[in-house]
């Protein structure tokens, strides 16, 4: 068993990062996977959260031996064969990768067991510490990047996915970075995972890859602190897009969408509503209270008749100028950026292809 092919965890970080078409075997428990994974890995335990209570429990009270013993009778039998039957059918393409939190017992067993059948993969030294590890010292590159700015409803997102070389924070993080930015139905992955997606998807860039511009944190998920610092000081290219016209963007991506996807328009409006309210003490009580009276009448249009959209239109626009462009401002105020060029979204994502192919 000992002398199967393993993988340096460098290179098999480097694979994850770069091969989105990868088999990669996650043999921790389900819980263990939940609080902190990789994008593009498969998690198929060979101990359930159950069974690893059962045996933690048993090397507490009983010692290793009686522990280890416990967890060879519960990986045997039918469930035995049932996870190696998920594991061979988990593997469609090569290089194939399995591991566990630290490459020992577990991934080396199971390692084994698919050798048996035939089936070549590699066991990942180290495990899934060793990515862990791999992926924070990623995040410490120090490349260069581009700031893509603009006030809110500018399209900033819409843009750097037009490019060859972008990081997009807010689809990593699932959500869209402000009081109104989750996504409906979906949940946002656990601080680690975030972190580790970051780290993959920096092998995809380049030199001058762009980012959007972002606050520390994205819905629950924070910047690591020291790839946050790297792009306060970063130059910017920023987007200049009439109020109106940005209005219209968050109605079309925060309205009509989720109302075309099947979302009630009852249910669409308390989430607003309640979002207004959340930020009341900096929009002030009657600026709050004059934005829902007006999201109240508009929600009593139909959001996907062109006919209505002026109704909408008027309370976001009245949010984006008293509450969202005040807070960019700010927030821009106190970064000292090198402005690389402004202009339309147009002649900005003109400018940044260029840049690209210098």
């Amino acid at each position: 068993m000992n002398n199967l092919p393993t993988m340096p965890v460098a290179e098999a970080f480097k694979l994850l990062g770069s091969n989105n078409k990868i088999t990669a075997i996650d043999v921790r428990s389900e819980g263990e996977y939940q609080k902190a994974h990789f994008e593009n890995t498969v998690n198929i335990p060979i101990l359930s959260d159950a069974h690893r209570h059962d045996v933690g429990l048993t090397y507490k009270t009983e010692g290793s031996e009686a522990a280890k013993a416990l967890g060879h009778k519960l990986v045997s039998g039918e469930y035995k064969e049932r996870m190696i039957r998920q594991w061979c059918e988990a593997i469609k393409s090569q290089p194939a990768l399995i591991f566990c939190w630290r490459g020992g017992l577990r991934s080396r067993l199971a390692h084994e067991w698919i050798y048996q059948q035939g089936l070549d993969i590699f066991r990942v030294d180290s495990g899934y510490k060793g990515l862990r590890h791999e992926a924070l010292k990623a995040l410490e590159n120090p490349v260069p990047l581009v700031i893509l700015s603009g006030m809110t409803g500018s399209g900033k997102t819409r843009l750097i996915h037009k490019l060859r070389h972008f990081v997009d924070l807010e689809g990593l993080a699932n959500h869209r970075g402000s009081a109104f930015g989750a996504h409906f139905g979906t949940n946002q992955p656990q601080q680690a995972t975030f972190e580790n997606k970051l780290a993959q998807s920096l092998y995809h860039v380049a030199d001058n890859y762009v980012l959007e511009d972002e606050s520390p944190n994205i819905g629950r998920c924070h910047l690591p602190d020291s790839f946050y610092a790297r792009m306060v000081p970063a130059p910017m290219v920023m987007i200049e897009t009439p109020v109106r016209i940005r209005a219209l963007e968050i109605f079309k991506e925060y309205i009509q969408t989720p109302v075309a996807g099947g979302m009630p328009l009852h249910e669409l409006e308390n989430s607003f509503a309640n979002n207004v309210d959340r930020i009341r003490n900096k929009l002030g009580g009657l600026e709050c209270d004059n934005i829902k009276n007006l999201l109240n009448q508009s929600f009593q249009f139909d959001a996907l008749n062109e006919d209505c959209t002026d109704a909408y239109l008027d309370w976001i626009e009245r949010l984006l100028t008293h509450y969202y462009d005040k807070l960019y401002s700010h927030s821009l105020s106190l970064k000292s950026r090198k402005t690389l060029y402004k202009g339309s979204w147009q002649d900005c994502l003109d400018f940044l292809t260029h840049l690209h192919h210098e």
